[in-house]
């Protein structure tokens, strides 16, 4: 009975691990070309939808981003606009939930930046780089630090 329930618990071990599952570091991965060219763009955009099941702040996060950057692939302006607005909301939305969150002030202060000032999305540029200075000493995740260090040196607000 006993190896029964093992050889149960391993089949369903096993069984609920799904390999589709998107891993945040495939995800930070993909935001680093996203803006590259329209397939990275879509690649990004399908593995922020399909992280979108793990339902935490920083999957919605960058699917926002998603959304914000397929805007800027659209012929359609209604499109190009709902995409754009669908995707700041998502982001906004996260960052209201989740307001320490380093990375999540990362996200949008990308998006910021790489706003047309027309879309009127560039409010929070200052407050977000300044955040971004003031922790990135206290991330506790190398990998987190480093990949939010290396988004600083790319970035021009920074160099600014």
């Amino acid at each position: 009975m006993k190896f029964l329930s093992i050889i149960m618990f391993l089949f369903l071990t096993i069984t609920h691990y799904d390999n589709d599952d998107v891993l945040i570091k495939d995800i930070r991965a993909s935001f680093k070309i996203c803006d590259q060219s329209k397939e990275n763009a879509e690649e990004f955009y399908s593995k922020t939808k399909k992280a979108l099941q793990n339902k935490k702040n920083i999957y919605k996060g960058y699917h926002g981003a998603a959304l914000a950057l397929k805007a800027s692939y659209c012929w359609n302006p209604i499109s190009k606009v709902s995409y754009f607005n669908k995707g700041k909301k998502m982001v906004d939305d996260a960052i209201r939930k989740d307001i320490d969150d380093i990375e999540l002030r990362m996200i949008r202060l990308s998006i910021q930046s790489n706003a047309p000032k027309i879309a009127g999305y560039y409010k929070n540029i200052a407050e977000d780089k300044e955040f971004i200075e003031k922790n990135i000493d206290k991330v506790t995740q190398k990998d987190l630090e480093s990949y939010i260090r290396g988004y600083m040196e790319y970035s021009d607000v920074f160099s600014k």
